[in-house]
């Protein structure tokens, strides 16, 4: 059904949702446009399931409003659990942290309608802070998931290049059904509290991808992206960078996949070893820099530190992931092979 279900995944989200509920009930929507709000506490220990009800009850209510508890936790599972209740078909995946821009639910509403070929819709997510940003900020906040994407310009991503940040992303739930219908699961995993990103949001517009949809960008789709103090160190950035970096493997498969579409086991180990050997060249052309950035990783007046310490992050998780890598080559595979079979049939099915 159209329509457009807000899914807000929150872990121990009371003290911050009272503002983004806030944000979320001054939505101007268009009469005859349906939309509601699905809330996921996702193994929460606070009383996030008894504050919301009432938050929303006292700004009017101004749409229908279910909260979910999901016990397990990761992101991947609280989305997982919120796309299924969903009543509607684009699913926006709204952080507790995120503001909604009024015209939100309307401009997500009218661009997924007019494109029925987009899996994923990426927003403008703007800064928004507790404490004045550090000056390093501007130039690592697309790590924050702050910042225009694709560019700046409207519509599709490059075919197979590119993604889009999960954060005030708008799903297809055809889409995401279709991938279930066919054997797709998350592989990659967001606990809270042992990496700060698990890259679900990478591997699903990947896995769209594979489906025959498109990711697609549109600068007024707008919200701002709440950043506490916490978050605004130098500490914080590097557990984004080591966290990314434990995260990428996923990533690493479908890119293969992706320009190998016939990509055997063998080829695919083969490949993944080339990349381990470049990782390895990276970092052996830069000795003065790793030293630096080995000895005083906590200089935030050092951006280049970052760098290195990223890259020497790809190469330690690359090495270590290798088993791993394998095991999510064969399940991405599968899933494409599985997928390939019913294009085929439904040409077959169309020519006759």
């Amino acid at each position: 059904m159209k329509g457009v279900a807000v899914l807000i995944c929150t872990y121990n989200g009371a003290a911050r949702l009272p503002e983004t509920l806030r944000h979320l009930a001054q939505q101007r929507v268009a009469a005859g446009i349906r939309w509601e709000v699905v809330l996921v506490s996702n193994a929460s220990t606070d009383d996030t399931l008894a504050v919301a009800p009432r938050l929303w009850a006292a700004l009017g209510a101004p749409a229908p409003l279910r909260v979910l508890d999901e016990p397990q936790a990761g992101k991947e599972h609280a989305l997982v659990r919120g796309f299924a209740a969903a009543a509607y078909e684009f699913m926006a995946v709204v952080d507790d942290d995120n503001w909604l821009a009024p015209g939100y639910v309307q401009r997500a509403y009218e661009v997924m309608s007019a494109h029925p070929e987009i899996g994923i819709l990426g927003a403008h997510g703007q800064g928004a802070f507790e404490v004045p940003p550090p000056v390093w900020f501007a130039q690592f906040e697309a790590v924050y998931a702050v910042g225009p994407q694709n560019g700046g310009q409207n519509g599709p991503l490059p075919d197979k290049a590119g993604y889009l940040y999960g954060a005030g992303s708008v799903v297809r739930q055809t889409g995401w059904r279709k991938l279930l219908a066919y054997g797709f699961a998350f592989t990659t995993s967001a606990k809270r509290g042992e990496v700060l990103s698990g890259a679900e949001d990478i591997e699903l517009g990947d896995a769209l991808r594979l489906a025959g949809y498109k990711l697609w960008y549109d600068d007024e789709l707008r919200f701002q992206h709440f950043m506490y103090k916490e978050r605004l160190t130098w500490e914080y950035l590097l557990r984004m960078a080591r966290s990314t970096a434990s995260s990428q493997l996923t990533s690493v498969v479908y890119y293969f996949i992706f320009r190998h579409p016939n990509l055997t086991e063998t080829r695919f180990r083969q490949l993944y070893a080339k990349r381990i050997l470049w990782l390895s060249t990276q970092v052996a052309k830069k000795p003065g820099a790793l030293v630096t950035a080995l000895s005083r990783p906590n200089d935030e007046h050092s951006t280049r530190n970052f760098e290195t310490l990223r890259l020497l992050y790809n190469l330690k998780t690359s090495v270590t992931q290798r088993t791993a890598a394998v095991q999510v080559f064969r399940q991405v595979r599968a899933l494409q092979q599985r997928l390939a079979d019913l294009e085929r049939a439904t040409k077959s099915t169309t020519s006759t």
